[in-house]
Order: structure tokens, then C-alpha cells, then sequence
């Protein structure tokens, strides 16, 4: 039966992988939510949830009851609308910037904003809903503002925002789309100040909606010379999660912390490896996660990173 099942979804998953590569090269990146902007208060409830969790383990990682104050947030891969990035400053922190490849933020309707600055104030009357209101004014005119949002095809982190700005780093479901998180990481620890926190979700299931919920670890069934010929900027990197850690360490993070959001339930150790790809059947690849979260300190002295 194994076999049967690993059959059929081996091949659905290069239909799958076909339809993808033919949106992007049709409409490019236009979604990062599973759903449409149009549905404003689920898009709000999204960004709202989002925010709460990265906070929650930001202060468990921290042990600091208030880790927002003051501080310079960094996003990577924003997303749709700037819902996080006001969320973020409406909660204390001094400014927010994010960091995208995609320009996205331009086709957010005025709506939007004014539902979720209304969310904002029924949750804590004390907003300053006017202080809200102008940075994003000013940020939309591109006039210096508390919401710095910066589009760069280079995604040259340094050069957006330069070395040692950065206090917090934030990212859901953005590092999976990373081509070279060696990199990217590299870039991400030049921008950091020493003692810089970092709290990422990653995704490591299958992008595809109708088969992540059926085969989510679909993408590993495949050898790189058939996952590569669909590839396009933004396809899952396959990356599993002791490499994120490695990189992590590489580049002089510490105190790195390894949270399984979502896992496999199965019957037996070795299920969640069932037709994968030879290189992905070691147990060190972790198959039964599905969503991590990684939680880390950039020391406060650091050296460049080190190659593996």
C-alpha cells in the first residue's frame, strides 16, 4: 500500500510542481497569505496572531517581559500589508522595517488600513491610533517614517538598512523561500547589533494547496535534477532544519533554540520518510517536522561567518 500511495503522489507532485512554476511565470509572487486581502479581518486576525506568537517567544527566549521597547524590528518577507509592521509599533517598538524582493504593499486598499487601525483601538483604547495614521501616511508618500519598508531584487540586507541597526529579527514562513540562506544569514548577522534577538517561523512542508494537506513532505520525494528544472525565485529551498541551526551557528548566534510547531503524527519512527529521496532518509533531517520555529541570540562579540 506504501508503495502505491508513494507512486501516486511522486507523480502528482511534478504536476503539482509544473502548475506552480506556470502561476509564477503567469502572475509572479502575488500571495504570501493562504487567503485573499479582500477577507480584511481574517488578514487582520492573521497578522494579530502572527505578532502575539513571535512576542510569546520572544519573551520566553529573553526572559523580558517588554522586549518590543525601543527596539529596531526587523521583518524579512513582509508579506501583503503593512498590518504587521503597524501591529508591532502600536506594541512599542521605537521603529519597524521590512525587507522584501516583491513589492507588495502598493495594492493594499485604504480599507484595509482603516479596519485594522479600528481593530487596533477596540483591542487598547490607548492606541495612539494618530501616531499610526501618519507613519503610514508617510511611509505610502515615501517620506521617512517609523514603517520603513524597503523593496530591493538584490535583497542586499546591508545595504538597505546598514551594519549594526537592527535589534529584533521577526520572519513567518519567509527563510523556506530563500535560495542562499548561507548568505542571507551572513547579511542578517552584519545588520544585527551584538546581543540581537531572532524569532523565525519556517515552513518545510510543500507549498502546493492540495497536496501540503495530503503529502506534505511531497517536495523531498525528489532528486535536485527534477526539483531544480521547476525552479523559479521563491520555490521551497528544502532546506531541513539542522541546516538553519548550522548557518545560525555558523555566523556566531548562540543560545539557538529548535521549537517543532507542527509535526507528523505517525505510527512508527520511520513513516515520515516513506518515499522520500535518498538524501533526505538520514534522521537527522527531522521528516516528521512540518513548521519550526528558531529562537537565537547574535553573541556579543562575533567574528565573520565561518564556511562549512
Amino acid at each position: 500500500m506504501s508503495f502505491l500511495r508513494d507512486t501516486f503522489f511522486f507523480f502528482a507532485g511534478i504536476v503539482f510542481l509544473a502548475l506552480a512554476k506556470m502561476k509564477y511565470q503567469w502572475k509572479g509572487y502575488a500571495s504570501p497569505k493562504p487567503f485573499d486581502l479582500s477577507e480584511s479581518r481574517r488578514c487582520i486576525e492573521y497578522d494579530w496572531q502572527v505578532v502575539g506568537q513571535w512576542l510569546a517567544h520572544l519573551e520566553k527566549h529573553t526572559a523580558n517581559k517588554n522586549p518590543l521597547r525601543g527596539k529596531q524590528v526587523l521583518e524579512l518577507g513582509p508579506g501583503s500589508d503593512s498590518g504587521v509592521g503597524l501591529i508591532l509599533l502600536a506594541k512599542g517598538c521605537a521603529r519597524y522595517h521590512a525587507c522584501d524582493v516583491n513589492e507588495l504593499f502598493a495594492a493594499v486598499p485604504d480599507s484595509f488600513y482603516t479596519e485594522l487601525l479600528g481593530w487596533l483601538n477596540a483591542k487598547d483604547p490607548q492606541t495612539d491610533i494618530g501616531f499610526l495614521q501618519r507613519q503610514l501616511i508617510r511611509s505610502q508618500s515615501g517620506q521617512p517614517s517609523r514603517l520603513n519598508y524597503v523593496v530591493r531584487e538584490d535583497f542586499d540586507l546591508v545595504a538597505a538598512l546598514g551594519e549594526g541597526t537592527v535589534d529584533i529579527v521577526f520572519s513567518q514562513a519567509a527563510f523556506e523561500h530563500f535560495d542562499d540562506i548561507e548568505a542571507t544569514t551572513a547579511q542578517l548577522t552584519r545588520v544585527c547589533k551584538p546581543g540581537a534577538s531572532l524569532v523565525v517561523e519556517i515552513d518545510l512542508k510543500t507549498h502546493s494547496r492540495w497536496i501540503r494537506s495530503r503529502d506534505p513532505n511531497n517536495i523531498y520525494r525528489y532528486p535536485d535534477f527534477i526539483y531544480d528544472a521547476f525552479y523559479f525565485r521563491g520555490i521551497p529551498n528544502r532546506m531541513r532544519p539542522y541546516q538553519y541551526v548550522s548557518a545560525f551557528e555558523r555566523c556566531g548566534w548562540q543560545d539557538i533554540e529548535l521549537i517543532p510547531i507542527s509535526k507528523i503524527e505517525q505510527s512508527s519512527d520511520r513513516a515520515s520518510y516513506s518515499g522520500m529521496n535518498r538524501q533526505f532518509l538520514d534522521e537527522r533531517n527531522q521528516m516528521d517536522y512540518l513548521s519550526i520555529i528558531i529562537c537565537a541570540q547574535k553573541a556579543a562579540y562575533s567574528s565573520p561567518c565561518s564556511q562549512s
